[in-house]
């Protein structure tokens, strides 16, 4: 079957051809830069941090043209910038091992990441030459909070991951079990240390109505948190056996 080409327009910028460098030796031979971004404490408000290799003062260093990065430990996604050939090269949050070719004819570049936190770490090494691409997939490992009967009369909170603990969370189940006398209410925030909300929910019932069921389910979410967890709620009129139990699944950092 023949392909069939949808409406298109003409692009409206000049075809600029440029040189390459992938496949040049280095003349100061094959060298390897290592490099570690504690965004905690470089790149400021911005999140970016800017590398010129230009009159290196420890050796030459002609040509930019491969990358190797370790992001497991840092919790954002970042980007690396090269505006001399409009590149960027985006690498996902906890990405463990990524080795891949760059294109650009200068030795200067930035690194950003708007959405990284203070405890989150990018290693990564610059190369002169080109080694064989590789990219390892993100590792699907978390860690878990499971709690179950959790009181909700009288209204109250309960800390479900431990304070100084920073990471992301990527799923969240809140069951409900409860009664009351009528009309009758219950809501919840999931707060962390710097009291922001990560996610909140609410029911209500009348009479002896039950409310027995999930109140909040979040699948494959990518929220950070900073300082620990918990859950705060509210109440009016139930009884004393209504409870929640509570599942969420985690990463670090």
């Amino acid at each position: 079957m023949a392909l069939s080409v949808p409406p298109a327009v003409n692009y409206q910028s000049p075809l600029i051809a440029v040189p390459t460098r992938w496949d040049q030796a280095p003349v100061e031979g094959s060298k390897i830069i290592p490099c570690e971004i504690d965004w905690g404490t470089m790149g400021g408000t911005s999140n970016c941090v800017s590398f010129n290799l230009q009159n290196n003062a420890t050796l030459n260093f002609s040509q930019i043209v491969a990358l190797s990065i370790d992001n497991s430990a840092c919790g954002s996604d970042i980007e690396f910038i090269f505006p001399d050939t409009s590149e960027t090269l985006s690498i996902p949050a906890y990405a463990p091992k990524t080795i891949c070719p760059v294109f650009t004819n200068q030795t200067q570049f930035w690194l950003s990441s708007p959405n990284a936190q203070s405890e989150d770490i990018t290693r990564f090494s610059i190369l002169n030459s080109l080694p064989p691409p590789i990219a390892v997939p993100t590792t699907q490992e978390q860690n878990t909070v499971s709690i179950n009967d959790v009181i909700v009369e009288p209204a109250g909170s309960q800390q479900l991951i431990a304070l100084g603990i920073n990471g992301t969370i990527e799923n969240i189940d809140v069951f409900g079990s409860m009664s009351g006398t009528n009309p009758w209410s219950f809501a919840f925030q999931l707060k962390d240390g710097n009291a922001n909300v990560v996610a909140s929910g609410s029911t209500q019932g009348g009479g002896s109505a039950l409310f027995n069921g999930t109140m909040l389910n979040m699948q494959d979410i990518h929220v950070r948190f900073q300082n620990g967890l918990q859950l705060v709620w509210t109440e009016t009129q139930l009884t004393a056996t209504s409870n929640v139990a509570v599942n969420i699944y985690y990463r670090t950092p």
